[in-house]
């Protein structure tokens, strides 16, 4: 136990001293960036699920 209590606060330290962090507005702009490409992807994907599924559709009604 003594170990893993060890490893806990080693790892807070290095967080606190040894890692460098983005600023607040970089982490800001970059969740907007991240969000839009998201929402334009969903919307891609959706729309070539719509195609697909119309061409399979008028491809069975065919039979």
């Amino acid at each position: 136990m003594n170990n893993f209590i060890q490893y806990i606060k080693d790892s807070f330290e290095e967080l606190n001293t040894n890692t460098t962090w983005i600023s607040r507005e970089e982490a800001q702009k970059s969740t907007v960036v991240v969000a839009v490409f998201t929402i334009v992807f969903a919307l891609a994907v959706a729309l070539i699920d719509k195609v697909f599924q119309t061409g399979l559709d008028n491809f069975f009604k065919l039979f």
